[in-house]
């Protein structure tokens, strides 16, 4: 059932003049606003969610694809807006952004991963009202594809997906403003339908009649020049529609926006799916060769609906930042999987393998996902790489000791690790890399290089040829 992963959605406005400290002494003109916000950050948080996805209509777009925020940590202020202190700092749920991604794909849509930069306001004030009523735990943040381009149902559909194949308690917070055109001093100016879109929509929510927000007139929409549908739309649909303990808190439009803040989803029974833990206690591991075990018990935990997180700490030689590639191959040599990280997006070694396993595992679009039934048969080897260093020519590789990066000019990138059996040329090696970033043989590319350390399960075999 939808609330057995689904425990909270809720609609926030994203005005930073919502935060006191860019708003000061005018926040007060939307008192009801900031107090029925306070409200859904009190509820979404009292639902015990182990992760908050957030949906923002101001996070960067592209055409006709979804995109996945993919960044180590979510990080943004208010800095432009008057308040650097106003920031947010959350770490980024990687496992269910993969596995997001997966399901998103096998549902026909595109996504794209966002890679760099701070956060949007879209995301940052909603964000700060749930920092501030304690939320500081795994966080994922959708941008939207541009309006019109539709699978906006399809895309909620694979958030509860996501979330019931991880066992996720989830909450959704769907981030957006009204009509920007309610008065003749607002800042996208003036429209006499404005005011008529956002009574329409708050009627929707109130009276729950959810499935029709799709039938909105898309002409009131453009002169209202809204950005709340579409993300209140995948909240609504990832809920199934079901309109369990919703309540519109407030709408005003005190500076000729609209703001709508609402409780779309609460379920009065908050069963869940409880993740069984696998281990009672952390321990502490500190050797490059217990990295494959590592890897493995990542993808146990998977298929056990076991912890989103490694039940080990990082000690000695692991407590260090690198990049890591995990690879899966059968006890035959079959390649089965490999994903990987040419920089640290995690605090340390363990963490980085155990996201990167169950990425290698689940999210290698080359392979079907694993299943529980495949991994007696699958071996592990883990590979941690050093700095990356500019490779001027030819000259400067050798697929013994160095991996390879090339990059487009376009951005497409594509990386080989060193070492690999069957690959005796530098050649060989720059040809391999590009066909898997899908270069052409004559385009222009830069070239990185980096050492690497393998580390491998016994048994852990490789074909050739």
């Amino acid at each position: 059932m939808v609330h057995e992963v689904i425990v909270f959605a809720g609609l926030m406005p994203h005005a930073p003049i919502l935060v006191p400290g860019v708003g000061g002494e005018r926040l007060g003109e939307a008192s009801a606003t900031a107090r029925a916000m306070t409200t859904v950050a009190s509820h979404a948080l009292s639902a015990r969610p182990d992760t908050l996805v957030l949906i923002s209509p101001h996070s960067p777009r592209q055409p006709g694809a979804f995109g996945l925020w993919r960044t180590r940590r979510l990080r943004g202020s208010l800095d432009r807006f008057g308040s650097p202190d106003d920031e947010v700092d959350l770490p980024l749920d990687r496992t269910f952004a993969e596995r997001f991604e997966t399901e998103a794909i096998r549902s026909g849509l595109r996504t794209w991963e966002i890679s760099h930069g701070p956060l949007d306001h879209g995301a940052i004030v909603p964000l700060c009202y749930l920092h501030t009523a304690g939320w500081s735990g795994s966080t994922v943040i959708v941008s939207l594809n541009y309006p019109g381009d539709g699978g906006i149902e399809t895309l909620g559909r694979a958030l509860t997906v996501t979330a019931k194949a991880l066992s996720r308690r989830i909450a959704i917070i769907a981030s957006g403003d009204m009509s920007h055109r309610l008065t003749p001093s607002a800042p996208a100016g003036y429209d006499p339908e404005a005011r008529h879109f956002d009574e329409s929509f708050i009627e929707l929510l109130r009276s729950g009649a959810y499935r029709d927000i799709g039938r909105l007139d898309p002409e009131q929409q453009e002169r209202a020049a809204e950005d709340v549908v579409d993300s209140t739309w995948v909240a609504l649909a990832a809920c199934d529609y079901r309109t369990d303990g919703h309540e519109v808190l407030s709408y005003e439009g005190p500076f000729g926006v609209g703001y709508g803040v609402a409780i779309l989803f609460e379920p009065r029974d908050r069963s869940t799916v409880a993740p069984a833990d696998l281990d009672q206690g952390k321990r502490t591991l500190s050797k490059f060769d217990d990295l494959p075990a590592v890897a493995r018990r990542a993808l146990e935990a998977e298929f056990a609906g076991g912890p989103g997180a490694p039940p080990f700490q990082a000690g000695g030689e692991l407590a260090e930042p690198h990049g890591v590639f995990v690879t899966v191959r059968t006890d035959t040599g079959e390649l089965r999987g490999c994903r990987g990280t040419l920089e640290a997006k995690e605090a340390d070694l363990i963490h980085e393998t155990w996201h990167n396993a169950v990425a290698g595992a689940l999210h290698d679009y080359r392979f079907p996902p694993m299943e529980a039934a495949d991994l007696p048969r699958m071996k592990f080897s883990v590979t941690v790489l050093g700095a990356l260093e500019p490779a001027a020519s030819e000259a400067d590789l050798d697929p013994a000791v160095y991996g390879v990066v090339v990059t487009a000019a376009d951005g497409r990138k594509g990386v080989l690790l060193p070492g690999i059996g069957g690959i005796d040329s530098v050649e060989q090696q720059l040809a391999i890399t590009r066909h898997k970033a899908g270069i052409a043989p004559d385009e222009w590319i830069t070239m990185q290089r980096f050492r690497a350390r393998c580390f491998k399960e016994p048994g852990f075999v490789e074909e050739r040829g």
